[in-house]
């Protein structure tokens, strides 16, 4: 059993391995834009999926060098091929390694029960580094208490800043974060880095979405409840994987 301040005590970096942006590279990464030079390094973990891909598209289209990652880099050059030409953007299709190892961000967009073992054999990439999970463990962890994204934090076994997000979010909706109404959509986030937040809130923004914070990372135990839900829902009432949670005042 995990319990939640030892956990947390944990993956908080210390100074000596948390990999944290100078003031200078935040407000870079603060002010960038459509083909500034000030773009991120993010890999994507996962980037062949529809998800890893959605994401890829909005971000390149801002000026991030994007690091397609995926088990058989062949594949992972075909989509990054398709993805620069549509959005003019720089993109590598490389092996989870070298995705790892070259972003700055990096995206855990995989499925969940793929996540551990790749996280204990990456573990020297990923230390200090910002990770955002986007993974869902549909009811995998809720007897012990604890979340996907922490599961996925003890399984790397290294200090790293966690940020779970987009995991209420289809990958449908990932072009489309304004809805048929002219509702902006939201992408509830978590974490216990406030850089790291700030940064992936940025990400958020990118891809069109407004970011809701949702407090420290155990909130993830809440993100994770809220997608079976959400899928059930959409079932119910034929939406074709375009609901959305949102948060009204």
């Amino acid at each position: 059993m995990v319990a939640g301040n030892h956990l947390q005590h944990r993956l908080l970096p210390t100074p000596k391995k948390a990999r944290r942006f100078s003031k200078v590279r935040q407000l870079e990464i603060a002010n960038s834009k459509v083909g500034g030079e000030f773009g991120v390094k993010i890999g994507i973990l996962g980037g062949t999926g529809r998800m890893g891909k959605g994401l890829a598209k909005a971000w390149a289209r801002h000026g991030h060098e994007i690091f397609i990652g995926s088990r058989d880099p062949e594949r992972a050059k075909q989509v990054a091929e398709q993805i620069a030409q549509e959005t003019g953007g720089k993109l590598h299709g490389v092996d989870l390694t070298t995705a790892a190892h070259e972003g700055e961000v990096v995206v855990l967009s995989l499925p969940y029960t793929a996540c551990a073992d790749l996280l204990r054999r990456l573990s020297s990439e990923l230390m200090g580094k910002i990770i955002v999970d986007i993974t869902n463990p549909f009811g995998a962890v809720l007897e012990k208490q604890t979340s996907g994204v922490e599961e996925n934090a003890k399984a790397l076994g290294v200090p790293a800043r966690w940020v779970a997000a987009f995991k209420t979010n289809w990958w449908t909706t990932l072009d489309k974060p304004v809805n048929k109404d002219g509702i902006v959509r939201d992408c509830f986030y978590c974490g216990d880095d406030q850089e790291a937040k700030e940064i992936v809130a940025q990400l958020i923004r990118e891809v069109g979405f407004r970011p809701v914070d949702c407090g420290p990372l155990k909130a993830a135990r809440t993100l994770d409840l809220m997608v079976p839900l959400m899928i059930e829902l959409d079932r119910r009432l034929g939406a074709n994987a375009s609901l959305s949670w949102k948060l009204l005042d």
